[in-house]
């Protein structure tokens, strides 16, 4: 635990590759103290197909929904979602060659009580 799951439309220019944007969400992720580093767990989708709103326009968006273990209290989940946000609006480029990007983070608990998770190793 933690799964971080970042949705980009396929139109949105950023300033990093995916894999890149990644390793900066999982190191912030893991300095917040709140994860074990072999735990983390993030993956970008690229989206092809998306609307935005109902007008016809030059939009991009990047969301990006972090599933965490319930316990934690709401400053600890704001606090993360606010830190995944941070990561990916700087990675966003700016500039007037690109559309306005709008970045959003939702932070999710999921019941410790029905997780269930299993190593398998070699």
């Amino acid at each position: 635990m933690p799964q971080l799951i970042i949705e980009i439309t396929e139109n949105a220019r950023l300033n990093c590759s995916p894999e890149e944007l990644l390793d900066q969400a999982n190191a912030v992720l893991l300095a917040s103290g709140q994860f074990q580093e072999p735990d983390i767990k993030s993956r970008c989708i690229s989206l092809d197909t998306y609307r935005q709103g109902t007008e016809p326009a030059d939009r991009a968006f990047i969301h990006a929904r972090l599933g965490i273990l319930d316990g934690r209290d709401l400053e600890t989940r704001r606090a993360l979602g606010q830190s995944v946000c941070d990561v990916i609006a700087e990675a966003v480029r700016t500039g007037t060659d690109g559309p306005a990007v709008q970045v959003s983070v939702e932070v999710f608990e999921m019941e410790r009580a029905s997780y269930a998770k299993k190593l398998i190793t070699g």
